[in-house]
C-alpha cells in the first residue's frame, strides 16, 4: 500500500489558480504532479455531501449525505444535529479500504468521519449542541488521548473555531502525525477559505489571504513530507469540494409558503443557493400543484429553475426531497428556523453555478509532472485515489483515472 496525505482546501475553486504565487506550495504542488481543474461537484454543493463523495467515489443518492444536517423542520437552528457520525455514511470509504488492507489512517476535521473505528488516529469535526461540550463531544466522538495530546501542544494556535487558527491547528496537527505515526492515510480538512468568503466576498481581500495561507500550508507539507523516514514516497493529493458566488438577495422561503398556502404541503430546507421541498401530505396532486406554482411565480419566490424527482435522480440527488429549486443568480435562501444569512457570499448551488468546478491534484513519485486532465465528475476522485495507494473501495460508482496520473 502506498502512503498518500489528503488535503481538502474547502471552498477553493478553478478561478482560484489565476492567483497562485509562482513559487507558492500550491502552485509547485500543480506544477509538480497531475491535476483536474475541472472536477464537477455533487449537488448541491454543500461540504458534507461533497467530502462524503470524496471519500466515497459515490454521489449523495447512495452515500445518504445530502446535505450537512438532516432535515429538522422544528428545531431552532443552534438545536439541529449534523451528520457527524460514520454511520450516517451507507457506503465504504477510503479509511475503512486502508484498514481492511492492514493500515492505518489518520482524519483531522474531515466531515462525516465521528465514531469510524477505521481511524486509528481520529480528530473529528464536531460542534456541541446547547448542554453539551466541546471538548468532551470531539472525544467522545474521536480518539480522546490523542486528542488530548494535541490540544495541549497545539491549542494555544486557535480560539474556539474560529479561522485562520483553526486552520492552523488543524495544519499543525496533521503534520505532528505525519512525523509521529506515518498513518497510510492522512486526511485533513481546512476551512479557512470558505469562512473568509462566507464573511467578506468570493474575491475579497481576505479570501485572497487565505489562499495564500494555503499555499504556506501545502509548502510547510511539502518539506515534512520530504524530510520525514518513510514518507518520501507518499502521495500528496490536494481537492477542493466547492466554490463560492457573492449574495445579493436573501429569500425567506418558510414564510413565503405560508403567505401563498403552500406551507401545508411542502416545507423548505435551505441549502444556500438551492432549497430542497418536502412534502407533508400523501395528497399526489397538492404536491403537483405546489410545484406548479412555485415554478409559475419563480421571480417572486427568487428561482431561476425547478428540479423535479425525475431531475433529481438524473443529478444523483440523496433520496428524500419531493423537488428542488435553483435560485436566481445571487439568491441566499433561508427557511425561518434561522436567522437571515449575513454572510457575503454562499455556495449550495446546482449543476449551473458558476462555481462548479473544483481542484483534484496528486504529486509523488512516479506521478506525471505538469499533466492537466479534462473534466470529470467528483465521484472519481475517490477511486482513482484507491487505485494509486493499491487499496480497493467496495461500493465506488465513480471510475478511476489512475492510469492517467501515472508516468508511463
Amino acid at each position: 500500500m502506498r502512503k498518500a496525505v489528503l488535503v481538502s482546501l474547502d471552498a477553493l475553486f478553478d478561478r482560484d489558480l489565476a492567483f497562485l504565487k509562482p513559487d507558492g506550495g500550491l502552485r509547485r504542488q500543480l506544477d509538480a504532479g497531475t491535476s483536474c481543474d475541472q472536477v464537477k461537484t455533487v449537488f448541491p454543493s454543500l461540504t458534507y455531501p461533497a467530502h462524503t463523495t470524496l471519500i466515497t467515489g459515490c454521489d449523495p443518492r447512495l452515500t445518504g449525505i445530502g446535505h450537512n444536517q438532516p432535515f429538522q423542520p422544528d428545531k431552532e437552528k443552534a438545536q439541529r444535529a449534523w451528520y457527524w457520525d460514520r454511520s450516517c455514511v451507507r457506503v465504504d470509504t477510503l479509511f475503512d479500504a486502508v484498514r481492511r488492507s492492514g493500515g492505518t489512517s489518520s482524519s483531522i476535521l474531515w466531515p462525516v468521519t465521528g465514531k469510524n473505528r477505521n481511524i486509528r488516529w481520529a480528530l473529528p469535526e464536531v460542534l456541541a449542541l446547547p448542554g453539551e461540550n466541546q471538548a468532551l463531544k470531539m472525544m467522545s466522538y474521536g480518539s480522546p488521548l490523542w486528542i488530548l495530546r494535541m490540544e495541549m501542544k497545539y491549542g494555544h494556535l486557535r480560539t474556539g473555531i474560529g479561522e485562520p487558527g483553526l486552520s492552523d491547528f488543524a495544519t499543525a496537527v496533521m503534520l505532528d502525525v505525519i512525523r509521529s505515526r506515518q498513518p497510510d492515510l492522512t486526511a485533513v480538512h481546512l476551512v479557512d477559505l470558505d469562512e473568509m468568503r462566507h464573511l467578506h466576498g468570493v474575491f475579497s481581500r481576505e479570501a485572497m489571504e487565505a489562499v495564500a495561507r494555503h499555499e504556506d500550508r501545502v509548502a510547510a507539507l511539502e518539506e515534512t513530507l520530504r524530510t520525514v523516514k518513510g514518507m518520501e514516497d507518499a502521495l500528496l493529493i490536494v481537492v477542493s469540494d466547492h466554490g463560492q458566488e457573492d449574495i445579493t438577495r436573501t429569500v425567506e422561503l418558510r414564510s413565503l409558503l405560508r403567505e401563498h398556502g403552500l406551507d401545508k404541503v411542502i416545507l423548505p430546507q435551505s441549502n444556500g443557493m438551492t432549497a430542497y421541498f418536502f412534502s407533508v401530505t400523501d395528497d399526489e396532486n397538492a404536491l403537483s400543484g405546489a410545484y406548479r406554482y412555485l415554478d409559475e411565480h419563480r421571480e417572486q419566490f427568487g428561482i431561476s429553475r425547478m428540479y423535479n424527482a425525475v431531475d433529481l435522480c438524473a443529478m444523483h440527488c440523496v433520496q428524500g426531497p419531493v423537488f428542488a429549486a435553483e435560485g436566481a443568480p445571487g439568491v441566499v435562501f433561508s427557511d425561518l428556523l434561522e436567522p437571515f444569512k449575513r454572510e457575503a457570499a454562499t455556495h449550495g448551488f446546482g449543476p449551473s453555478g458558476s462555481a462548479v468546478n473544483c481542484l483534484f491534484s496528486v504529486s509523488g513519485k512516479g506521478i506525471r509532472s505538469g499533466a492537466r486532465l479534462p473534466s470529470m465528475p467528483m465521484r472519481d476522485v475517490a477511486p482513482t485515489i484507491a487505485e494509486l495507494m493499491g487499496i480497493s473501495l467496495l461500493d465506488a460508482e465513480g471510475v478511476s483515472h489512475a492510469s492517467e496520473f501515472l508516468a508511463k
